[in-house]
């Protein structure tokens, strides 16, 4: 395990403590935003990504040069833009409160203020959007606990997955090469796999307090109820999800909770993976498979709510075997963790580029976007 704090240690080597693996972790700054960066979205095809303010502004950014090479400055009626998402070509879609707002990137301009879509299907405030890049679908949850999905190339909703979630939808992904499969998480404590264009529930798993997931095996029912004297942080905070991420073999589906644990459930059955106990000391706000690995399903990134902690796990099935015989969570844990990082600010969200190796891109509470290089 590698514990890296880079306000004290950006350009040094540390000592490993487990694991045998030393990181230098070299953080940069993309300047440019005039208050808080709230969301970050990386494009598949274009070394270009997008970041959205509380100065309720966006900006694209060249991942060559880390410099702002076009700002949206209008469109959003001064209000915070929450979530961006890219296309697979040259549309990106933002959103704010409740409207959906659509931007061609081809044009010349630097500064954009004319959007090219509205779309004002949700109720409620946008939690998150994902784009179907296969088949031309984009998603969008909101607070009400419904999830829109909108057909792009026709401008029109085609499905509203609504009356399942009895509470805020946090995330929700598209399962990657799979016609019309999705997967929302809530504050109800549950995800739901759907298939969508039928609002036709595949899967539900729940993760209340008292209650198991799905298909456990016995031997799971009694790690489950071992977990529940053991695990502190149950006891303090409930197990909301708090955001979900498919790996990009389709086959796993991991998921992020206030009690400060981690699932991953395989998708085509929903029996469970994994499970992390006592990672972070809060809640955890996000999971995310790294998209610059081909296989990115033997590595998870986490980060908490309020410990400003980044970890990155090793997550394969090698990993499970090898801890299947250790004893405690805090023996099995140190030996998952590839990376630990100390970062300097409440995080607000992250991601990856899958063509910028070994690079995570940190939205936290400060005015700049962090460019965390891991060598």
């Amino acid at each position: 395990m590698t514990s890296v704090d880079i306000n004290n240690n950006k350009n040094n080597n540390n000592n490993n403590n487990n694991n045998n693996i030393n990181s230098n972790i070299i953080e940069s700054k993309l300047i440019g935003h005039k208050d808080t960066v709230l969301c970050i979205s990386s494009h598949s095809k274009k070394e270009i990504i997008a970041s959205g303010s509380d100065d309720c502004t966006v900006r694209i950014w060249d991942l060559n040069t880390n410099k702002s090479i076009q700002s949206i400055v209008d469109g959003f009626q001064g209000n915070p833009v929450n979530n961006v998402c890219f296309d697979q070509d040259f549309t990106l879609y933002c959103s704010y409160d409740n409207i959906i707002v659509s931007f061609d990137l081809r044009q010349p301009n630097v500064i954009l203020k004319e959007f090219n879509t509205q779309y004002k299907f949700n109720t409620e405030e946008i939690n998150q959007l994902s784009f179907d890049s296969k088949y031309q679908y984009l998603a969008a949850c909101d607070d009400s606990g419904q999830t829109k999905i909108i057909d792009v190339t026709k401008n029109k909703l085609v499905e509203s997955l609504n009356k399942k979630h009895t509470n805020i939808a946090t995330g929700c992904v598209f399962r990657p090469n799979s016609k019309n499969e999705l997967i929302t998480s809530s504050m109800d404590f549950s995800i739901i796999h759907w298939d969508f264009l039928k609002a036709k529930v595949l899967h539900r798993d729940t993760f209340k307090e008292g209650s198991l997931p799905q298909n456990i095996s016995k031997s799971q029912q009694q790690q489950h109820q071992q977990s529940q004297e053991t695990e502190p942080n149950r006891m303090l905070n409930p197990p909301f999800v708090t955001s979900v991420d498919c790996s990009n073999n389709s086959k796993y589906v991991a998921i992020s909770m206030g009690d400060g644990t981690i699932v991953i459930n395989e998708i085509s059955s929903f029996k469970q993976y994994l499970k992390i106990n006592s990672v972070h000391k809060s809640s955890i706000q996000q999971v995310h498979y790294p998209k610059y690995l081909e296989n990115n399903y033997q590595r998870l990134i986490s980060f908490g709510n309020y410990d400003k902690k980044i970890v990155i796990w090793d997550v394969s099935e090698e990993m499970n075997t090898k801890v299947s015989s250790l004893l405690t969570n805090d023996e099995k844990n140190n030996e998952r963790i590839k990376t630990w990082i100390e970062h300097s600010e409440k995080i607000n969200c992250l991601t990856t580029s899958n063509l910028k190796n070994n690079s995570i891109f940190v939205a936290d509470l400060s005015n700049d976007l962090k460019l965390l290089s891991i060598q």
